[in-house]
């Protein structure tokens, strides 16, 4: 059995940026960047595409990566990974978006160390701190807090925390406050993998698109590891035009 599968769920039919997996960053496409990306993780013992696109599957091809075909029906990519884990058999699943194509190698391998160090945690992210004042206020960028424990509290693509006392006094607070940036990674055990696939979606979840809430609604707990390196997400074409500019492509 493998130890530690990464998996690469990727789709076509992106509803804000259809094929944009498919854009190219330089020579590469944003999949095999993603993939290139994350064999630089030490933990992995091995990387598959999980995807219902023949066009998806092709350009995986192309650059060598093995393919998964899985359901049409996936509402979100960890029911895709889920997938995969009922056809390959794994001990821990590493979820990594497809549309991160400079992921950092420690935004995989720091959750993937928590989760085996710690036989009760079911599931483990990443974060970074937000740099820039202005990504506190990108629908796009996730923010999530957490408890002193490191566990997640709650995700959004609002701002949050929300500093009211700073609102309140008019002072600024984007220095006084640490906003943090969810960078999509998971690394979830096989077992609570299957049981998302059951778990039912709650209205946090439909409110926010986030799959992660279904996690959190359903009563259990989200590991939360702070990296240093930060993740650049494409939601739009103009994300593709922001790596060249800063040479990327």
């Amino acid at each position: 059995m493998i130890n530690v599968l990464g998996v690469i769920p990727a789709r076509y039919h992106s509803e804000r940026f259809p094929g944009k997996v498919l854009q190219k960053i330089g020579k590469l496409s944003v999949l095999e960047s993603v993939y290139q990306h994350a064999k630089k993780a030490r933990t992995l013992d091995k990387i598959v595409v999980a995807t219902d696109s023949e066009i998806i599957a092709k350009e995986a091809n192309r650059f060598g990566a093995e393919v998964v075909f899985t359901s049409s029906m996936c509402s979100c990519g960890t029911e895709r990974v889920a997938e995969v884990a009922e056809k390959i058999p794994a001990r821990i699943f590493v979820n990594i978006q497809a549309d991160e194509p400079l992921i950092p190698e420690e935004a995989i391998d720091r959750p993937v160390e928590e989760i085996l160090k710690d036989k009760k945690i079911l599931c483990a992210t990443s974060a970074t701190r937000i740099r820039l004042e202005q990504d506190l206020y990108n629908p796009n960028i996730t923010k999530v807090v957490v408890d002193k424990n490191g566990f997640a509290l709650f995700f959004s693509g609002s701002l949050l925390p929300f500093p009211r006392v700073y609102f309140v006094k008019d002072k600024p607070f984007f220095k006084r406050m640490e906003f943090l940036k969810h960078i999509g990674v998971y690394a979830i055990r096989r077992n609570f993998l299957l049981r998302f696939r059951k778990l039912p979606s709650g209205p946090l979840e439909g409110y926010e698109q986030l799959e992660q809430l279904r996690i959190l609604e359903n009563g259990y707990k989200i590991k939360v590891v702070i990296v240093s390196r930060d993740s650049i997400s494409i939601d739009t074409i103009s994300d593709i035009s922001k790596l060249k500019e800063q040479g990327h492509g």
